[in-house]
């Protein structure tokens, strides 16, 4: 009989089943396993950083290559060598500018004035008077122009004819004045007004005012 003050319960005669899980299959359990598949990693920051580090690489490259170059020294050139020109020939030598042969003589600078009486020149410091010949070694008759001749000091200084000097002095050389035929030669004067404390070292004989000119040394 059952107690006083309990409730009746009826007892099965089969005790109670637990619950057990589940046996999965293969089958069931290969399709848990499947999963998604990743994809391949993406690129841009892989490239992103292989740029920096070229990006770095070349900087770092050219600050030292700016350091070794900067560093250097440009090299000092070479001091020019000024060019040496030949004094050309002497006095007494024969010299050539186009059709025309020149043998200078002398150079005196002794004098102040030139002429006689109201056909004087007076110089502003002194006159170079320059003896010499020339000869035409054409087959044309030429002409003598003693304004195309020039004499320079040691600085260099040109000095130019004085036409009305050179007409007083040469008044009795007419074949100097005057047309050279072929083979003809004529000797006169060429004046030159200097400062007083100047002698010229050269002179500069032209068949014509376009001619490149001789160079004879008169020092």
């Amino acid at each position: 009989m059952p107690g006083r003050g309990r409730p009746y319960r009826e007892v099965s005669d089969h005790p109670e089943t637990v619950a057990r899980p589940r046996t999965l299959t293969h089958s069931e359990e290969m399709a848990q396993d499947v999963r998604p598949s990743r994809g391949p990693a993406p690129l841009k920051p892989v490239l992103a950083v292989l740029f920096a580090c070229v990006a770095v690489a070349a900087l770092f490259a050219a600050g030292m290559a700016a350091d070794r170059y900067g560093s250097r020294k440009p090299a000092a050139a070479a001091p020019a060598v000024p060019a040496r020109t030949s004094p050309g020939p002497g006095v007494g030598t024969p010299a050539r500018d186009g059709k025309f042969e020149f043998v200078v003589s002398g150079v005196d600078c002794s004098r102040t004035s030139l002429g006689v009486e109201h056909l004087k020149r007076t110089a502003k410091g002194k006159f170079c008077v320059v003896s010499l010949s020339v000869r035409n070694i054409s087959d044309d008759a030429r002409y003598f122009l003693g304004r195309a001749q020039k004499a320079f000091d040691s600085a260099g200084t040109e000095y130019r004819v004085d036409e009305i000097a050179d007409l007083y002095l040469n008044r009795d050389t007419d074949t100097f004045l005057d047309r050279l035929g072929p083979g003809e030669r004529a000797a006169g004067k060429l004046v030159f007004d200097v400062p007083r404390t100047v002698r010229p070292t050269r002179l500069e004989l032209h068949d014509s005012p376009l001619s490149g000119g001789v160079r004879v040394t008169v020092r």
